[in-house]
């Protein structure tokens, strides 16, 4: 059932105990996932948004005996889709709701044996209720049918569910204990905590909501709970950051009081999706040798920004992006964590800018990766003996000598190119291949993709762009340039208007309407002003039919000069009018300086005067070159990179110089002509995708971890209607690195 699966599949049916054989097609649209125990294996369940139902992926959990039992969980049923009655066909497990988000508790039967429940939020009120074991035991164990999938009704549109499933001395889930949380839900107005539980027969409950509190300012779109359900993070889609809420502090009662909640800010961004950090190691100096420390988990708090709606020419488009805060659980400011060199827990330096990507694609969602605690002795799942900190391995394929790079802590982000992303979070950096080629930053150094070239090509002198700063790391994007004499103004390059010439020979006014010239004035990057210039490219009659104008309308060739701009008139009530200075004629050119009291024109305006040069990067105006030909390229940080900072010229936001150019020479003839160039950002980031198919938007990355397998990862393509399985560890190798689920 791995790689494409094609052709009808049968649905076990949610309304009832029978295995109801319908028609449906592959995956459609694969969102949320979450995993839970079921007997001597876990499942994995994939919303299907599409199908209005899950997808379960059963996963062996333990080592195959060594005494030459059998194994309970075959090699030929891991990492292969529950079954339908025709086994060559998965199942879906229908929900009726359009699943979204899944949460997998993890509970055990009476004779300890495990068991699970999946905890469904979609489109409408309710949260289905799935039980995992009876899903497994169905194709194995004779008379059991799968349990009929229960509702939850909780009167109120449901956003998010997450399961506060505790960890193991190895950081892997385990079972919830009775009498504590299982789950928390978010609806659009409150935050739910729920008791999950099995019956005398080991079968899933409804379960029973234990407390509830109204959210309201906070617009939820995430929840993130540490193991326990000690405290639950919400992730505001309309506030600042984040919420913290002690579930303790949670009053019972029939009406909902307020949340208690602790706001952790994100810069005044809102929040579209947020993961809490595992418990975590690394490496520091104690009396002058090496010590291990340990970081609880929820120690750390990823927020994935939602983008802004940029409108202002000149100014970056904002991507979101991710920042990493502190929570505040170990004692310390709920905030957002420095720009580095400082140290996560530093306090009084600058909060680091969001990590976004350095291409066309904003990330989506994230998770952790559980990080491989220091251990002198094999042990289950890791294997491979690290004794201090950092021991998480990743494929990074550099150096050759050695492709695999241990990191202290890792995470994974999606984006909408369909690739899933890797970031180093105590260096606050994008995991880079480049910073592994040398010791130095010499292979991050953006590059010069492609020199600045002029054209259109003429014979004689021209003018010389040259880069005249190095191109500084994390800021400078990979983007193509231009630089333009004489630019048409971005929306004033084609403007119908009167021409008029009160006093013959005299200057000529060009009134619009519609238009308010005082924007462009405003705008900081077009600055439109004084000196700059129109050419006309039409004409007609607008009452004056006499030879002067027969010879403008009739005569005049399009785009033929152009007029210096000598005043304007702007404003939301009064005709927005430009003074135009006739052209005289020279021994070389006919100039214009018509003998018409009135025509009609279509205008083009151009940049001219003193900065005659506009920049732009790809199709964004940047502005305009200085009158010396100079420019300074200011982009938005998107990565911390370098192998190191100076903690005394620390990476501040301000710092946001990306390159520096000069023009320098003879002024081209020709207007519209100029440079075009190509910059690389020196990034190659650690991804995987499926290089089969065209880019399709990613949302959800689970990490998967038992103790079979130390870290799995799971992403939804929901734009390619498909599952992906990464395996951090050999992400280069080409049989179990990537594996695609279709």
């Amino acid at each position: 059932m791995k790689q494409a699966l094609l052709g009808a599949v049968l649905v076990m049916a949610a309304c009832n105990t029978t295995i109801t054989p319908t028609a449906i097609g592959e995956f459609t649209s694969p969102t949320g996932m979450a995993a839970t125990g079921a007997g001597d294996r876990d499942v994995l369940f994939i919303a299907n948004t599409g199908r209005d139902g899950l997808r379960a992926l059963q996963i062996c959990n333990a080592l195959p005996p060594t005494d030459g039992g059998v194994d309970p969980c075959p090699a030929n049923e891991n990492l292969q889709f529950v079954p339908a009655p025709i086994r060559v066909f998965p199942a879906t497990i229908e929900t009726g709701n359009r699943p979204l988000r899944v949460a997998g508790v993890r509970l055990e039967r009476a004779d300890h044996s495990s068991a699970g429940v999946g905890l469904v939020v979609g489109a409408d009120s309710t949260v289905a209720v799935v039980d995992a074991r009876t899903l497994v035991d169905a194709q194995r164990v004779p008379g059991v049918q799968p349990q009929k999938v229960a509702y939850l009704d909780l009167g109120g549109q449901t956003i998010d569910v997450v399961a506060a499933n505790p960890m193991t001395a190895m950081d892997i889930e385990t079972v919830t204990p009775a009498g504590t949380p299982g789950a928390f839900v978010a609806t659009r107005t409150d935050l739910v905590v729920l008791d999950v539980s099995l019956d005398a027969a080991g079968l899933a409950q409804v379960p029973s909501v234990r407390a509830r509190c109204t959210l309201s300012p906070v617009v939820p779109t995430k929840l993130a709970v540490v193991p326990g359900g000690d405290q639950v993070f919400v992730a505001d889609g309309a506030g600042d950051g984040v919420v913290a809420i002690k579930t303790s502090d949670i009053a019972g009662g029939p009406t909902p009081a307020a949340c208690p909640i602790v706001r952790i800010g994100a810069g005044g961004r809102s929040v579209r999706f947020i993961s809490l950090s595992p418990r975590w190691y690394e490496t520091v100096q104690v009396a002058g040798a090496p010590q291990t420390m340990e970081h609880p988990a929820g120690e750390l708090l990823m927020m994935v920004l939602e983008p802004l709606n940029q409108t202002t020419p000149g100014m970056d488009l904002d991507p979101g992006g991710v920042l990493f805060a502190e929570t505040g659980i170990s004692g310390g400011p709920g905030r957002i964590v420095p720009v580095p060199p400082f140290g996560l827990q530093e306090t009084g330096q600058e909060p680091m800018q969001p990590l976004s990507l350095p291409g066309p694609g904003l990330t989506t969602e994230g998770t952790f990766l559980r990080a491989v605690p220091p251990s002198t002795s094999p042990v289950q799942p890791d294997l491979v003996a690290c004794p201090l900190a950092p021991c998480t391995p990743l494929y990074v394929g550099q150096p050759s000598t050695s492709p695999t790079q241990l990191f202290s802590l890792l995470a994974a982000v999606t984006a909408t190119d369909g690739a899933t992303y890797f970031i180093d979070v105590p260096r606050r950096r994008f995991v880079n291949r480049n910073a592994y080629v040398v010791a130095d930053d010499s292979s991050l150094m953006p590059t010069i993709d492609r020199a600045p070239a002029f054209s259109p090509p003429v014979t004689g002198s021209t003018p010389v762009l040259a880069i005249s700063s190095a191109l500084e790391p994390g800021v400078a994007h990979a983007t193509s340039w231009l630089a333009i004499w004489h630019s048409p103004i971005p929306g004033l390059d084609r403007r119908s208007g009167t021409v008029r010439q009160d006093i013959a020979g005299g200057p000529l006014t060009f009134t619009v309407d519609q238009t308010n010239f005082k924007t462009w004035q405003d705008d900081p990057a077009i600055r439109f002003g004084v000196g700059d210039v129109v050419s006309f490219g039409a004409y007609a009659f607008a009452g004056d039919n006499s030879p002067g104008c027969q010879a403008v309308v009739n005569g005049e060739a399009p785009y033929r000069f152009e007029l210096p701009i000598t005043a304007i008139v702007s404003g939301s009530t009064v005709p927005n009018t430009l003074t135009l200075a006739v052209l005289p004629d020279t021994p070389g050119a006919i100039g214009f300086h018509p003998s018409c009291t009135v025509f009609s024109a279509v205008a083009e305006i151009r940049t001219g005067g003193a900065q005659p040069w506009l920049v732009l990067e790809g199709l964004t105006v940047k502005g305009r070159v200085l009158p010396d030909g100079t420019f300074t390229v200011h982009q938005r940080r998107f990565d911390y990179p370098r192998q190191a900072y100076s903690r005394d010229t620390p990476p501040l936001k301000a710092n946001d110089v990306a390159f520096t150019f000069a023009i320098t020479g003879n002024a081209p003839t020709s207007p519209k002509s100029g440079f075009t160039w190509a910059i690389g950002s020196g990034e190659s980031i650690v991804s995987y995708r499926d290089s089969l198919t065209s880019a399709g938007f990613a949302t959800t990355v689970y990490a998967y971890s038992s103790p079979l397998y130390r870290t799995l990862l799971f992403s939804s393509i929901t734009g390619s209607n498909e599952l992906l399985q990464a395996d951090p560890a050999v992400l280069g190798s080409t049989a179990t690195g990537v594996v695609a689920y279709r």
